[in-house]
């Protein structure tokens, strides 16, 4: 690994609290994505190199298109039949994007490079700059003097490569590609991982984009474009879990587009909704406002308490203000 230049600040207390700790519990946030899975399994692989007693826990079963991550197998549905000394939480903006109702135990330590983070741990390491937590997992282990092993390479490169979109987002930098190039030098193999994540998906995920992509709704001379998910639609596509990785920024990629909405209809009838933008209106303050939080160009929210009609009409109005208040600032 390349010689790293933070060695004081939140890494080295994170550092330090794993040193002088045996028993950790890594989460990560409801509906993982890459970078999540990514960056706990690889955690979690390393605190065991360490020697440590450590679990991974996740409120529901992973799904099986990341049964080719290594790892993800260790992450279960039931908590350890021991109390752990520290659980530490990666990507996750909020403790309760874990789980409704989690409690964490322990030391807290909160490790995220998402803008909206609400500092809920004992020790917040957040990196804004940061184009992915995985990029946070790869200078720890380097701190903590754990090599790469093909296993945990393979993981990092996961979260690096997810969260850029492929090294194609704005939060695309040299460092991302420094990690991926010590990834593929420690073992992980792009090609392998690419076919797993771009080119082995269920024909559902493609019944779900053909809904999306045949009811699209244009706004604003087509800077919003928005398009939405029923319940109906996931059970003639065999589910939620079908639902495409990356949906909502294909949507943000039609020409002329400045932010892309994706809503979804939730099972109990409210919302969660995905926020895509291309630079010029701040994705992050439309889902704090709707209850969520995230990147500026990439966020997303849950709206409960109300149906989902009227969820989705509140959350449109946020938008809408949004985008009126960039075009009288301007925008074009």
């Amino acid at each position: 690994m390349p010689e790293l230049l933070n060695k004081t600040g939140p890494i080295a207390q994170v550092a330090n609290i794993i040193r002088e700790n045996d028993r950790f519990l890594v989460v990560s946030h409801l509906r993982p994505d890459g970078d999540s899975l990514g960056s706990q399994t690889a955690l979690l692989l390393a605190l065991r190199a360490l020697g440590k007693t450590a679990s991974a826990w996740a409120v529901e079963p992973i799904h099986r298109k990341w049964s080719f991550l290594p790892g993800v197998h260790h992450i279960s549905t039931e908590m350890p039949d021991w109390t752990p000394e520290v659980t530490l939480v990666v990507d996750c903006g909020a403790a309760y994007r874990v789980a409704e109702g989690f409690q964490p135990v322990g030391k807290v330590v909160d490790i995220d490079h998402h803008l909206s983070n609400d500092m809920f741990g004992d020790v917040n390491w957040v990196d804004t700059e940061a184009c992915a937590t995985g990029e946070q997992i790869y200078a720890l282990l380097a701190e903590l003097d754990v090599p790469l092993s093909p296993e945990i390479a393979s993981c990092l490169y996961v979260a690096v490569m997810t969260d850029t979109g492929g090294f194609r987002f704005s939060n695309t930098t040299a460092q991302a590609f420094r990690i991926a190039a010590d990834c593929v030098m420690a073992g992980a193999d792009p090609a392998e991982i690419g076919l797993h994540i771009f080119e082995t998906r269920p024909a559902g995920e493609f019944l779900l984009r053909a809904k999306v992509f045949g009811s699209l709704h244009f706004e604003y001379d087509g800077a919003l474009v928005w398009s939405e998910i029923h319940m109906v639609d996931y059970d003639a596509a065999g589910g939620e879990e079908v639902e495409p990785e990356g949906l909502s920024s294909e949507i943000r990629g039609i020409e002329g587009v400045e932010i892309a909405v994706l809503l979804h209809e939730m099972p109990e009838g409210t919302l969660r909704v995905n926020f895509r933008g291309k630079g010029k209106v701040d994705c992050s303050r439309i889902a704090t406002a709707c209850g969520g939080g995230g990147h500026f160009n990439a966020s997303g929210a849950v709206v409960r308490g109300m149906p989902y009609e009227e969820a989705r009409d509140f959350v449109l109005g946020k938008v809408r203000e949004a985008v009126a208040d960039w075009k009288s600032a301007g925008g074009i």
